[in-house]
């Protein structure tokens, strides 16, 4: 099937990049890295459309999360098939808070744990 002059049309609009910056977060971190140099593909049709998405975006991944590592003295023991949470105090850090466990390393032989948390 040929291609109609509308899809043709829709195919060579002008590349359109809608941006966010959190003055907060960039006097903070100001050697973070932004991803300017790779941003988030996405396809909209109006800046309108990609601004509603991007401030979704931001609200899931701009806040400012930490990650821990913690070794246990023991076998931690998860059940398969739930979330675990824990709650995490570091008076160093200044952290009381609970906590996604993002990986959990198990030494059977030494019998320790290794948690890594993220939030």
């Amino acid at each position: 099937m040929p291609a109609l002059p509308s899809d043709i049309a829709a195919a060579l609009r002008q590349q359109m990049v809608v941006s966010s910056q959190d003055a907060t977060i960039k006097t903070r971190f100001p050697s973070a890295r932004d991803g300017i140099d790779a941003p988030a593909e996405g396809f909209f049709d109006s800046a309108a459309d990609a601004a509603t998405a991007l401030a979704q975006r931001v609200a899931l991944l701009g806040t400012v999360r930490r990650r821990f590592v913690v070794r246990v003295a023991d076998l931690v023991d998860v059940t398969p098939g739930t979330v675990p949470t824990h709650r995490v105090i570091d008076a160093e850090q200044g952290l009381d808070a609970v906590m996604l466990v993002s990986r959990i390393e198990v030494d059977l032989e030494n019998e320790q744990s290794k948690v890594e948390y993220f939030g």
